[in-house]
């Protein structure tokens, strides 16, 4: 039998676990990033997409009023997954084009990081007219001026969420392998509670 930790000890901050959260408008780069830092990090990654299309292949349907149903169940099915990691003290990273802090405030403590990646609007509608053919669920081509319009609108800004945010404008798209090898520095860094080293545009938490 597992001895469990005292009830009556006070769980410090690094004793929370670490939920990195990517989002930001699509086709800026968060699953690049998202991918690439789960993997520096050796923590699973729970993101939106990837559930969506196996969600499609399982059920079926058609057509954009059904895709958006499906995202909405989506994001449901990923604030159920990140509860059930977090409150068993499992870090984490989840990825998707999140639109509301309020999920994120529901779910059980933790460390949270939050990446907010985006670029300008007119390098956002040349990615989506020119990455390759994704899923069928996803309608880029139909939806490809509603979603650049909307990012630009001020759709997907940064979520009002506790601990820190950083800032990654892929404009001009960087060095994926440098930029998770300094983030995954900064967070090891921030838990022996050294400061961390500059260089990311960034705010305090809120």
């Amino acid at each position: 039998m597992v001895p469990r930790r005292s009830a009556a000890r006070k769980m410090t901050d690094s004793d929370l676990p670490l939920l990195v959260v990517v989002t930001g408008p699509p086709a800026a780069g968060k699953t690049t990033i998202a991918t690439a830092l789960a993997a520096e990090l050796g923590l699973p990654l729970i993101a939106k997409d990837p559930l969506k299309e196996t969600l499609h292949d399982s059920l079926g349907g058609e057509g954009r009023e059904w895709s958006r149903q499906l995202g909405v169940a989506t994001f449901e099915l990923v604030f159920h997954v990140l509860d059930e990691l977090l409150r068993n003290r499992c870090s984490v990273v989840t990825e998707g084009n999140f639109g509301r802090a309020e999920p994120f405030r529901a779910l059980p403590p933790a460390r949270i990081l939050q990446l907010h990646v985006s670029a300008r609007q007119e390098s956002i509608r040349e990615r989506f007219t020119t990455r390759p053919a994704r899923h069928a669920v996803h309608y880029d081509a139909e939806t490809v001026n509603e979603l650049t319009d909307e990012a630009h609108a001020g759709q997907w800004t940064p979520l009002a969420l506790e601990g820190e945010l950083i800032e990654i404008d892929t404009t001009t798209f960087p060095d994926v392998a440098e930029l998770t090898a300094r983030l995954a520095k900064r967070l090891m860094m921030r838990r022996s509670g050294r400061p961390a080293e500059p260089g990311f545009p960034r705010r305090e938490p809120r």
